[in-house]
């Protein structure tokens, strides 16, 4: 096999997968700023001492700094920041009280149930409000909040819709928890700052790599003591970043170009606008870079519809009985949209090799969706 002669001269060459990859924005390639931090920091000794690296230092401080918490930890992945976050909270002995189709309740309960067992309720979100009507009392919780919601196609939730249902949460004496993995997305749309959209939540999680381009990361923030005992727990299970200079000169950098996420905002309003002229589909109207599209007019379930899509060069997600998810980010080129509605205009017809060879599977679950 042919070798390319990159960083170390065996990385393999290699053809993308597809034309436009819109399966998350976890797949964003990184800026040259971010790619040149994360070389450098390669190129030098990292700490031993658990967090004790110069970088994961200043990384901490810089999400403290834009979410006004004093306390911040990094971890690997999102997933684990939301975890650990969670039993530091007490969630073995509290109820957790969320929203049903959030992406906590959705792809990441089977690591909360194996690790806390937690108690659970749920409410019905809609896009940008809480009803917590419907939750019983309970004497001991944690709300469970999400900016961008992932199932609501990354739905906003204002500053004020987040205070609204957080002084609602502690007149019972319950905590609040933010999971904010796209929160930078929430704050570019809505022109309010991270500190601004965090500031009700006892600790709040966020991603450096969807859509940042950071290779990979995430961190919590809060109060010092909650975020202490967060990271301990997942230092038990074997979790923890060390040595972290590498990922953390990733993050550190991506942080610095959060404003590039109004690109993506941008292209996803301009690709839904040009899928929604095409009668077969019915499309969200994006606050973010999701797009949540349906072809219900072709008699596809969204599993379908990704297994064709897939066949013609477009990665996306099924997402739920009917819909798929189409997630932008800085790896999809400005002025894209109408070659991205091409894609879906050639699959429209009957006569489409890619229709005509797909069946009509059984509707799958959506496990494992980031």
């Amino acid at each position: 096999m042919q070798r390319s002669r990159g960083i170390v001269g065996i990385i393999p060459d290699s053809a993308p997968k597809f034309r436009f990859d819109l399966r998350s924005d976890i797949v964003a390639p990184p800026s040259a700023s971010v790619a040149s931090a994360v070389i450098a920091a390669a190129g030098r000794h990292g700490e031993f001492g658990w967090r004790s690296d110069p970088i994961e230092q200043a990384l901490e401080r810089k999400v403290c700094q834009l979410l006004d918490k004093p306390a911040a930890a990094i971890f690997p992945t999102c997933t684990a920041a939301n975890i650990a976050a969670l039993v530091a909270l007490g969630a073995a002995s509290r109820t957790l009280i969320m929203d049903r189709s959030c992406h906590l309740m959705t792809n990441e309960r089977a690591g909360l149930d194996w690790i806390a067992r937690p108690r659970l309720q749920t409410f019905a979100q809609t896009v940008g409000s809480i009803d917590l009507s419907t939750c019983h009392d309970e004497p001991d919780a944690i709300l469970c909040l999400e900016n961008t919601h992932n199932r609501l196609g990354g739905a906003v939730l204002s500053a004020d819709e987040t205070n609204r249902a957080a002084q609602r949460a502690k007149a019972s004496g319950w905590s609040v928890f933010l999971d904010g993995s796209r929160l930078w997305n929430a704050s570019v749309a809505s022109g309010e700052s991270p500190a601004a959209l965090a500031g009700p939540a006892d600790l709040v999680s966020v991603s450096f790599n969807k859509g940042l381009g950071a290779p990979n990361g995430a961190a919590i923030a809060g109060n010092p003591d909650i975020v202490a005992a967060a990271a301990e727990a997942w230092r038990r299970v074997g979790g923890i970043c060390r040595p972290s200079h590498v990922i953390s000169a990733g993050g550190l950098a991506a942080l610095d170009e959060i404003q590039c996420l109004k690109q993506d905002h941008e292209l996803a309003r301009e690709a839904a606008a040009a899928i929604a002229e095409l009668p077969a589909f019915t499309v969200t109207r994006p606050q973010t870079n999701i797009v949540l599209v349906s072809a219900v007019g072709l008699g596809l379930s969204g599993e379908a519809l990704a297994t064709v899509l897939d066949r013609v060069g477009l990665g996306c997600l099924p997402f739920g009985p009917q819909h798929i998810r189409l997630v932008f980010h800085r790896g999809i080129p400005a002025g894209s949209a109408p070659l991205i509605a091409e894609i879906f205009r050639g699959i429209v017809s009957d006569d489409s090799p890619a229709t005509r060879a797909t069946s009509r599977p059984a509707i799958a679950s959506d496990a494992n969706r980031a």
